[in-house]
């Protein structure tokens, strides 16, 4: 029994200690790595973005695949270009993560097409590592790749003018639906009113019509009368 015992604590210990060999392992290979953290807006542009892609991935949208990778790619630079290298550096590490967690399920989506790999290359590759200078990270994204992304990163977003490009479209959404709410209303007035006043007149029209037909009417048997009237006289004085 007591054999039994120490055998269980010896391979407990020996569990323990291969755990905090791998951690160490772990920690020695990102040591070069950058730790800043990212500010609210650059992980919510990362949440955003993987997002996109794992829709993408889980649809098998090869197209949308390689939007998802360029944006990704494209944010990274945009960030560099703003003159912000330390936060391109967290955001490349938060996306290289991103990247390697969903390795498998990229290869299903990137058999035999060769932009797709390209791009995830492009994103292992990106320079992430506390020397990293701008003009190397700079040059870490191909104007090839920015050509993919969508319009609106492609033309130098940040990911902080991404997140507030966002915001302000949710904030004006309610205007955007009021507006046009009153403009349909205002339509539906008009029309309402152009159709009254046409009635009106279809009216006015339609009694002045019977006004003249009386009138006419009237003319007419007055003109009878008269003539007859006047027959009868001439004939009296036997003419």
């Amino acid at each position: 029994m007591k054999k039994i015992i120490l055998m269980a604590i010896a391979a407990i210990a020996i569990t323990f200690a291969s755990c905090g060999n791998k951690t160490n392992a772990g920690a020695a290979t990102d040591s070069d790595t950058t730790k800043t953290e990212l500010n609210a807006d650059a992980q919510a542009t990362v949440t955003n973005l993987t997002g996109e892609l794992t829709k993408a991935l889980q649809a098998k949208d090869g197209k949308g695949v390689i939007a998802s990778l360029a944006n990704l790619e494209t944010i990274y630079k945009n960030l560099v270009e703003a003159g912000k290298l330390e936060e391109a550096k967290s955001y490349g590490t938060a996306i290289k993560e991103f990247i390697n967690k969903n390795a498998e399920t990229i290869k299903t989506v990137a058999a035999g097409n060769t932009t797709i790999t390209s791009l995830v290359e492009g994103i292992k590759n990106l320079p992430t590592t506390a020397s990293t200078t701008a003009e190397a990270a700079k040059s870490a994204v191909a104007s090839d790749v920015v050509s993919l992304a969508s319009p609106t990163i492609a033309k130098g977003a940040t990911a902080v003018a991404t997140a507030e490009a966002a915001a302000e479209a949710v904030k004006n959404a309610p205007t955007t639906v009021k507006n046009a709410a009153c403009d349909a209303a205002n339509n539906a007035v008009t029309t309402a009113k152009t159709a009254a006043e046409n009635k009106v007149n279809e009216k006015v029209t339609e009694t002045q019509n019977k006004a003249n037909d009386a009138v006419n009417k009237a003319a007419t048997k007055t003109n009878d009368a008269v003539n007859k009237a006047t027959n009868k006289a001439l004939k009296g004085l036997g003419l």
